[in-house]
């Protein structure tokens, strides 16, 4: 069977992965883990409740999610924190990898993650999620250059598990140059960048989402044009050794190979596994021969 190396790690059948956000418990990861690898968490220094009220905007079908083409979220990164998600990962033993997202409020945050969660056992990677406009801390990482220079300066003494860094989309195409030229001097760390996470700060109306005054990250269809675009901005200005990982707006199979053109080495998905609930029917959906057909011809 064909396998397939990105970041550092080998996926054993496919280009493919659940993003985080996803699963944001062991017990989750645990079924996912059934049918593809998974990127567990976002996860934080200490448990978080996360935001409170209307905290989604979604539609109810998947016929509706095409058509409606967005959704919103403003979780606030519910999870039980660094400590025990560490604990209770440990060891999972599956067929398929497991790595982490790793969510902080400061560089020493980050550095934290790296050193609990280097050190368990099947952890395969540890993705930072540098991404997350949804909490009360306001200010996101993914645009503020120095502070990333700074955090892999001092994670450069960290070794033992391969670092993906996940941005934010970024408009202005000089500091995504710019963020990308600090990703290439930690190239001896970082194996692979994930783009993007959702768009900060979209809106769908009054009472459609109560945290943060109604504002929340955008996702689904809407955003595949714009992730796609970070995907090949991304892959031009990254040095050869760096892989990128396409995710945004995954709703369907063919989705996939759009990202694999566009220069992604593998794809992470985060909308169709999000829609669906629970795995049994992910890859009856993402081979339906209609939607899923160029998937399937490049898996074969």
């Amino acid at each position: 069977m064909r396998k397939y190396s990105v970041g550092g790690i080998t996926l054993p059948s496919a280009p493919i992965s659940i993003g985080a956000g996803v699963c944001k418990t062991p017990q989750t990861t645990r079924e996912w883990l059934t049918v593809a690898p998974v990127v567990s968490g976002s996860y934080t220094p200490e448990r978080r409740d996360g935001n409170k009220g209307d905290r989604l905007f979604y539609p109810d079908t998947e016929e509706q999610l095409q058509t409606v083409g967005f959704a919103l979220n403003s979780f606030g990164m519910p999870n039980m924190g660094f400590a025990a998600a560490a604990r209770e990962l440990a060891g999972h033993n599956g067929e398929q990898p497991l790595a982490v997202s790793l969510a902080g409020f400061s560089t020493a945050d980050y550095v934290n993650g790296v050193e609990k969660f280097a050190v368990v056992e099947d952890v395969v990677a540890i993705e930072l999620n540098f991404g997350c406009p949804n909490t009360e801390h306001g200010k996101i990482m993914s645009f503020d250059p120095n502070s990333l220079d700074t955090l892999f300066r001092s994670l450069g003494k960290f070794i033992g598990r391969p670092i993906w860094v996940k941005f934010s989309p970024n408009s202005d195409p000089g500091m995504l140059k710019e963020v990308a030229s600090i990703v290439n001097s930690a190239v001896s760390i970082v194996k692979a960048v994930v783009t993007c996470n959702t768009f900060p700060s979209a809106y769908a109306g009054r009472k459609a989402i109560s945290p943060m005054g109604g504002l929340a990250g955008l996702s689904g269809p809407a955003l595949k044009p714009i992730a796609i675009g970070q995907v090949i901005q991304f892959r031009q200005h990254l040095v050869p050794e760096i892989d990128v990982i396409g995710i945004g707006g995954v709703t369907v199979g063919n989705d996939v190979v759009d990202f694999l053109d566009a220069g992604a080495q593998a794809v992470q998905m985060t909308s169709l596994p999000f829609w669906l609930g629970s795995p049994g029917r992910l890859w009856k959906t993402l081979l339906d021969q209609n939607t899923g057909n160029r998937l399937e011809t490049y898996l074969n």
